[in-house]
């Protein structure tokens, strides 16, 4: 009977597939997804898995799992090979006697796998009207910055800020003008972060930025920056923000007590200018 159509039965298998010997010197390769890297079948014989997986250090992944399968223990990891992610699977290729003799590996292309489960993370972290982080985010990232701090002993500071008079502004020009409303404040937020700066809407008019490695100075120009660019902003009805800051060890040691300094402040700016405009308009 004829191999060729076992050897198209092969060749037509999901994934990548090789078997290599002792030496880790490909065997045998076959496989669907050998089209997507542009290696024909057993186009890899002879080449060394090092030589294969772009790898040279033996401790390190893919080349210690191999190792392990010699070793007679499989495995199963993710790697990013040819600007694509592997899901591989490494078993102990076995003799007829039972004594092991190579490698037996598959590779899955979980690229797009990869992406929708990023997509969605990122989805689960972000605010989709602003595109700013999220309360999860937010309380995740603090949390983590007061722990970074408590061991490193230095400072950050923490940012509420409230969109003035959003109900107003949907009462008078509707709700698309409050939600432009709020997203032209979270471009303006975004635009005076730095790159190391979480900038976060983590309610309906709530927003808050973590400043890291911020003392007090910083963080008031901080907020003068933003207060400038929204006086500056050509969007209508103008709009202005009140808010508060936090600093880190001063005002807080833990992420709720550093949120509840923030907001005292927030809530007391508030009131000191909801004063001033009342005097203002007499």
């Amino acid at each position: 009977m004829s191999d060729a159509p076992l050897r198209s039965i092969i060749e037509q298998m999901p994934g990548l597939h090789w078997t290599s010997d002792q030496n880790l010197r490909i065997t045998a390769n076959w496989g669907m997804d050998l089209a997507s890297v542009r290696i024909p079948p057993d186009g890899l014989v002879g080449l060394s898995v090092w030589e294969f997986l772009s790898c040279t250090d033996p401790h390190t992944t893919p080349l210690a799992e191999h190792y392990e399968a010699l070793r007679g223990f499989p495995s199963q990891f993710e790697y990013h090979w040819k600007n694509r992610f592997w899901e591989i699977r490494l078993e102990p290729l076995r003799a007829p006697s039972g004594e092991i003799s190579g490698c037996l590996g598959s590779g899955m292309d979980i690229t797009a796998r990869k992406k929708n489960e990023e997509q969605a993370v990122y989805q689960s972290r972000h605010d989709a009207l602003t595109g700013l982080a999220n309360y999860r985010e937010f309380m995740d990232r603090l949390e983590h910055e007061v722990r970074r701090a408590d061991r490193s002993h230095h400072s950050f500071s923490l940012l509420l800020l409230d969109l003035d008079g959003l109900k107003r502004i949907n009462d008078l020009h509707g709700h698309l003008a409050g939600n432009r409303a709020l997203q032209r404040l979270a471009a303006v937020v975004n635009e005076h972060c730095r790159s190391t700066d979480l900038a976060v809407r983590y309610g309906g008019d709530e927003f808050a930025i973590v400043m890291i490695d911020s003392d007090k100075g910083m963080a008031e120009q901080g907020a003068r920056r933003i207060e400038n660019g929204l006086r500056t902003d050509q969007g209508k009805p103008a709009i202005s923000v009140s808010i508060g800051i936090g600093i880190y060890p001063e005002d807080g040691r833990t992420a709720p007590s550093l949120i509840e300094a923030a907001d005292q402040q927030l809530y007391k700016y508030k009131r000191t200018h909801r004063i001033f405009r009342a005097h203002k308009c007499e």
